[in-house]
């Protein structure tokens, strides 16, 4: 809530002062961007903490043309997110701004791009800018960022300090009630996750981790450069022991025969590539519905988990909802750091590919220490990535098939 006030009251201040387009209403053009839609229409501007806390007559409108903000006097603002496709093309022709409020910047699924679409349209007023207000998560721009903040890097063509960086800890939140602090502080102040929450640290990679974040990035492709057809697609699925952690659930595709560049040198293997993360907490019904609602959304062949969390619970579970659904279960051989390490190795080799940016999944990737495990905490996402990608790219290993003559299966792709 801190940063997030912090910032709402900048564009307040900003919208309020001097006109930077004489003869608007208002005499401003604003845009805010949020992980999503709905993100940036309920922190940003309805929340406790937003824009409606400094401007009761601010009013969230539904247009034609979007989702706009209207302040009392009269100026007006877009609202983007930043998870789809259709946002970065939203962002590519969401017109000229004299300021934009970029919200948890470190959590946009297509950071990159709409960044990039962002900056094209900040070019009007006598001081276009962008501020920021984010948690500072380990992700390239967000660093790139910190280090022209750190240097004091001068913008050549105004000859000014290009990019300023303030931080604060949870400590430093007013907003915040010192009971909700102790806990926080007392579950995670010890912890690497509090450092980057609670502290507000952006984490370098783990340098014994199984992977990087330049590794990471290397493979990654925008939506729009993916394959037209994946010869195989699988929804990778582990389910947590315990209540307290998350489900696991990611999609992946294969493509047998997929040509980056002519001198890439492993053109002529199959590779992988990261779909989506649907992820979720609660109850065994709830991550059935979410792993199945995956595999249809992605019309993926079928979906593989871990025999061994829970026996053929996971089948029952899933068959429990819709026994249409093909289950593969397999036996987890090896530990976990060993499962990982052939997925590693072929991302180093620049045949796994993140299509976007999934920002938990690559951060339990970049932090999971085989060396030094936390044994406290269970990186779900990654396990789900690895069984999937596993599966499609390595095989091997004991299974047992579900459905295993469902017509569904033949001739597919």
């Amino acid at each position: 809530m801190g940063k997030t006030a912090t910032a709402a009251r900048h564009v307040h201040e900003h919208v309020m002062g001097p006109p930077c387009l004489p003869g608007v209403p208002g005499g401003h053009w604003v845009g805010i961007i949020g992980p999503t839609l709905g993100d940036a229409v309920t922190s940003c501007a309805l929340g406790p903490s937003g824009l409606r806390a400094h401007d009761q007559g601010l009013k969230v409108r539904q247009t034609a043309g979007g989702t706009t903000v209207r302040w009392s006097n009269g100026a007006e603002g877009k609202i983007f997110g930043a998870h789809t496709p259709e946002d970065v093309e939203r962002l590519r022709s969401g017109g000229n701004r004299c300021l934009v409020w970029a919200e948890e910047l470190a959590a946009w699924r297509y950071m990159q791009e709409c960044w990039q679409h962002m900056r094209y349209g900040l070019r009007v007023g006598p001081w276009p800018h962008v501020i920021v207000s984010t948690t500072p998560k380990n992700r390239l721009l967000v660093k790139e960022l910190k280090r022209k903040a750190d240097e004091r890097f001068i913008d050549e063509t105004t000859n000014d300090i290009e990019v300023v960086m303030t931080s604060a800890t949870t400590a430093d939140n007013p907003y915040l009630d010192q009971r909700v602090k102790n806990m926080l502080f007392d579950d995670y102040g010890s912890t690497r996750l509090g450092r980057q929450e609670l502290f507000g640290e952006i984490l370098e990679d783990v340098e014994s981790a199984l992977w990087q974040e330049s590794t990471i990035e290397n493979g990654r492709i925008a939506p729009i450069q993916q394959p037209e057809r994946y010869d195989l697609k699988i929804v990778g699925v582990d389910p947590a022991a315990g209540g307290a952690n998350e489900h696991g659930i990611v999609v992946c595709g294969r493509v047998n025969k997929y040509r980056t560049h002519e001198d890439h040198p492993f053109s002529h293997l199959p590779h992988g590539f990261v779909l989506d993360d649907r992820t979720t907490t609660g109850t065994p019904n709830r991550w059935a519905k979410a792993a199945i609602r995956a595999y249809y959304d992605h019309d993926a062949n079928y979906i593989v988990a871990e025999r061994n969390n829970g026996g053929d619970m996971v089948i029952n579970t899933i068959h429990g909802i819709d026994p249409t659904v093909p289950v593969k279960l397999v036996w987890a051989t090896r530990g976990k750091a060993r499962r990982a390490e052939p997925v590693s190795m072929m991302s180093e080799q620049g045949r796994i590919h993140h299509v976007g940016t999934f920002p938990e999944l690559e951060q339990q990737m970049c932090e999971f220490d085989p060396i030094d495990p936390d044994d406290a905490w269970s990186p779900d996402r990654m396990d789900a990535m690895v069984w999937a990608m596993t599966e499609l790219l390595v095989g091997g290993g004991e299974v047992s098939m579900s459905q295993i003559n469902d017509t569904r299966l033949r001739r597919r792709r």
